[in-house]
């Protein structure tokens, strides 16, 4: 009986179940993160805002099985991947006169996504902000193309 109890006491501890990924996808500011927060057991992990796009990437949640702590690894796009991004962005909100809109537009449009999305990294900007404005500003462009591992004890908001 003891060597039955041991079969199966290794067999536990080598099986591992498969991954099951589930995809929560919806419009900007649709409450995705709130969701995924309300069916966490640690409360608001992902940041969530009624004011402006917090998540608007890709985000991956997973237990950590390894240790308690709440880890993070943040994978910045490369610097072309950002710059072709940011220049569709600055397309959809330059008006005919050639300034970029600097007002939230309408929630349900392009425009209000490309605006949130903006607004997210760079904070507010100015009607003659161009894509070369945007590639100096250090505190973003230092991080494309770079992962950030993040280890915390505890989540506090």
């Amino acid at each position: 009986m003891y060597v039955c109890s041991e079969r199966v006491s290794k067999m536990e501890k080598e099986s591992t179940l498969p991954q099951t990924v589930i995809a929560v996808v919806g419009d900007t500011g649709s409450g995705k993160s709130s969701l995924l927060n309300a069916l966490l057991e640690h409360g608001n992990i992902l940041p969530t805002s009624g004011m402006r796009a917090c998540t608007a990437v890709v985000v991956r949640v997973s237990s950590n099985e390894s240790s308690d702590n709440f880890e993070a690894d943040v994978e910045f796009l490369a610097e072309k991947e950002w710059m072709d991004e940011l220049q569709v962005l600055l397309k959809e909100l330059t008006g005919r006169t050639g300034k970029v809109r600097t007002q939230q537009p309408d929630p349900d449009t392009e425009a209000a996504v490309a605006w949130n999305k903006i607004r997210a990294v760079y904070g507010p900007f100015s009607a003659d902000v161009t894509l070369e404005k945007f590639r100096h500003q250090r505190a973003v462009t230092r991080m494309l193309g770079k992962t950030k591992h993040i280890a915390l004890r505890s989540v506090t908001i």
